[in-house]
């Protein structure tokens, strides 16, 4: 149950960044004292905080996450990789010169990490299919009436909301070291959609900085991560986000 599982890139075809140069990892999520135990026993510990207060679900998933985070970091080449700390908005914080990012879901977790110097953009996303009844309620806050377009590139609805909803996470993930600002869904917009390659384009809706101006736009790779699970992945540097 322990045992990292080496994601194979190779179906993500944007060509943003080479997928040799990424690393990422999964693993099952258990959610019981005696898998955290496990985790601890391989150097995953939950911050002291968190150990004192967080529920029992909330220690799993973050462990999990960890131990993904550590062995993406030895898929790079590191023979010991640093521990990912936490910002003042929760966020991941990775050792200098390594961009990553991590997510995790219905007993799933996962971790993506490469060297800035190889990829300055970095986020990943898994999200559940939002279900029918719920999509009608959050429509209006995930999308502009301009993206409602692009609806028919999908099998239904309720895919094509999961997959903006989860590339946008991953999107904000991937910035959010470089703006330092929470994000809401209409900073970025979706402006085009490559259904054969699995690739779909969001522009940013305003200007954060020198680098990241409105109307620069990023490729983001999209898959099935589980019959019922969404992945989304962002991995750009400066050279590949058009305007």
């Amino acid at each position: 149950m322990l045992t990292p599982k080496d994601k194979n890139l190779q179906r993500f075809t944007c060509e943003a960044v080479p997928t040799s140069k990424i690393a990422m990892v999964s693993t099952d999520i258990c959610y019981d004292a005696r898998y955290l135990q496990r985790l601890s026993s391989r150097g995953i510990h939950l911050p002291e905080k968190m150990h004192h207060e967080a529920v029992l679900k909330r220690k799993c998933e973050f462990s999990a996450g960890r131990y993904c985070a550590f062995y993406a970091q030895k898929n790079l080449g590191i023979e010991i990789p640093s521990k990912v700390g936490i910002g003042s908005n929760r966020e991941p914080v990775w050792p200098s010169g390594i961009a990553g990012s991590i997510s995790h879901c219905q007993g799933k977790a996962v971790a993506v990490a490469a060297y800035q110097s190889d990829c300055k953009y970095l986020g990943v996303d898994i999200e559940p299919l939002i279900k029918p009844q719920t999509c009608s309620q959050i429509w209006d806050s995930i999308l502009c009436e301009d993206e409602f377009k692009y609806r028919y590139h999908f099998l239904n609805e309720e895919l094509f909301l999961t997959t903006i909803f989860s590339a946008k996470e991953s999107l904000y993930k991937a910035i959010f070291p470089y703006i330092n600002v929470i994000a809401s869904f209409d900073t970025a917009k979706l402006t085009g959609v490559d259904p054969s390659s699995r690739v779909l384009y969001l522009s940013l809706s305003r200007s954060f900085n020198a680098t990241l101006q409105h109307g620069c736009t990023f490729p983001i790779g999209y898959q099935m991560f589980t019959d019922k699970v969404i992945l989304t992945l962002v991995r750009c540097n400066t050279k590949t986000i058009g305007v």
